[in-house]
């Protein structure tokens, strides 16, 4: 069994605006969601509150985009993962439809 330590990391993070982004994503664990033809960060909070653990880079927990690639009984696969924008402003721009 895989550990949240052992989840596709948020190699980077473009969603500034994000209260878990403070240099990179520190939510102990982001939610991939269908939205409409996004693959959006559903743990995307604008906030001027700082949120999230300092020590450790936030990692994909669960996904529910089924058609990407990386996707396996809604967890990522993926090595690691990027958020920025696209159709929003916090999506999964590692997603690639099957």
């Amino acid at each position: 069994m895989k550990t949240l330590l052992q989840m596709p990391a948020v190699r980077a993070c473009a969603a500034t605006t994000c209260s878990f982004n403070d240099g990179g994503c520190h939510a102990p664990a982001v939610t991939v969601a269908k939205a409409g033809d996004a693959a959006s960060c559903a743990t995307f909070v604008e906030s001027s509150v700082h949120g999230g653990i300092a020590e450790i880079t936030g990692s994909v927990g669960a996904c529910a985009r089924t058609d990407c690639a990386h996707n396996n009984n809604l967890a990522c696969t993926a090595q690691s993962v990027q958020v920025g924008a696209g159709i929003t402003v916090s999506d999964c721009l590692t997603y690639q439809p099957t």
